[in-house]
């Protein structure tokens, strides 16, 4: 369906909407129409204060705005100086800035700010794209006008926004306790945390000659079936989904026996799923080392190539991983692998599952 254009009425009642809430003259000249319903948005969330500019914004917090534009920045906000608008909300929450620098320095701070800004923003692209198909596009095909749409919207933020930020903050707080009692060390310099953990890709076989004869709906429910997949299996085990990337997934375990038992559901769980393609499955365990929730070093790299030496719907090991498993497990040992980055060849082992 395309989205109807606003008509004249249509665009008439927004602007009243927009004027009830405390919209400026100037602001809704300088709004074009696609972006109005976005100020609607901006104005509930407001709370009735206007957004601060960069150097006033830098005053209220104590900072330089040079050293605030960068965290601005890093939130994922990319603008001019002089475009820069601060939520005054933002502002409060900010004051943290000043505090960080002392504590773990600027750089941390910087980075932390990236994390937040990539997981926010990931979050609110969701939730919006989530209300425009599920709701915005219903509405309007039964004649709703979009001006009465963005009316519901303003709403339901009313409404509902509250719990939502309450559920994503108490999930936060829940992982927070869940990170802190995990197992870790530092490095050598002691720069960076370690952790010994077990690494797994997971990647849909054929997926780029599936996308060229997929409708855009079809690669939507393929891509939501991988992913509920993948997350309902590693959460089954204690594991954690570390990201998905396209038609691949990286997971980690907190031991081999873990990792092992999740390669294998999902590759089970694959095989057996209507209108899904088989998985491959390569899994490796060591040190790692953790940067910003993300994973990195010879044992990431190992399980990334791991995946690629997988026939469809089968798993294929590192050393390390088979020696962990011993003989409670069944294990073929596969020809050594000359692997890119890696010097001598590796031995690598494909998993059959429980002996």
């Amino acid at each position: 369906m395309t989205r109807p254009v606003p008509d004249d009425e249509d665009q008439r009642r927004l602007v009243e909407l927009l004027r009830a809430l405390g919209a400026s003259e100037d602001e809704i000249a300088a709004t074009p129409m696609h972006q109005r319903s976005a100020l609607a948005l901006d104005l509930v969330l407001r709370g009735g204060r206007d957004p601060m500019t960069l150097d006033a914004a830098a005053v209220a917090i104590g900072v330089e705005p040079a050293a605030l534009l960068r965290f601005w920045r890093a939130l994922g906000f990319a603008a001019y100086r002089d475009e820069v608008a601060v939520p005054a909300a933002m502002v409060d929450a900010q004051n943290v800035l000043a505090g960080s620098a002392e504590l773990i320095g600027d750089e941390a701070t910087l980075g932390l700010a990236r994390v937040i800004g990539a997981a926010t923003a990931r979050l609110a692209e969701a939730l919006v794209d989530s209300f425009r198909v599920g709701f915005e596009l219903p509405e309007l095909g039964r004649g709703i006008r979009y001006s009465d749409v963005v009316q519901s919207y303003v709403e339901i933020v009313r409404t509902a926004l509250p719990d939502f930020e309450s559920l994503v903050l108490s999930t936060f707080r829940a992982h927070l306790v869940r990170v802190a009692g995990s197992a870790w060390s530092p490095d050598l310099e002691e720069a960076a945390a370690r952790r010994e953990l077990a690494i797994g890709f997971a990647d849909l076989v054929g997926y780029t000659a599936l996308t060229r004869t997929m409708s855009p709906a079809e690669l939507s429910r393929l891509l939501r079936g991988f992913e509920d997949a993948v997350a309902e299996v590693v959460s089954n085990h204690g594991g954690r989904l570390v990201k998905q990337i396209g038609d691949g997934a990286m997971f980690s375990a907190e031991t081999p026996e873990a990792g092992a038992a999740m390669a294998c559901d999902l590759a089970a769980a694959f095989a057996a799923a209507e209108g899904l393609p088989p998985v491959r499955v390569g899994l490796a365990a060591g040190s790692v080392l953790t940067h910003y929730g993300d994973y990195y070093g010879d044992v990431v790299n190992l399980a990334a190539r791991l995946v690629a030496l997988a026939r469809p719907g089968t798993v294929v090991v590192s050393e390390q991983v088979a020696s962990r498993l011993g003989g409670a497990w069944a294990l073929e040992r596969l020809p050594d692998q000359a692997l890119k980055g890696f010097g001598a060849p590796e031995a690598v082992y494909r998993l059959r599952g429980p002996a």
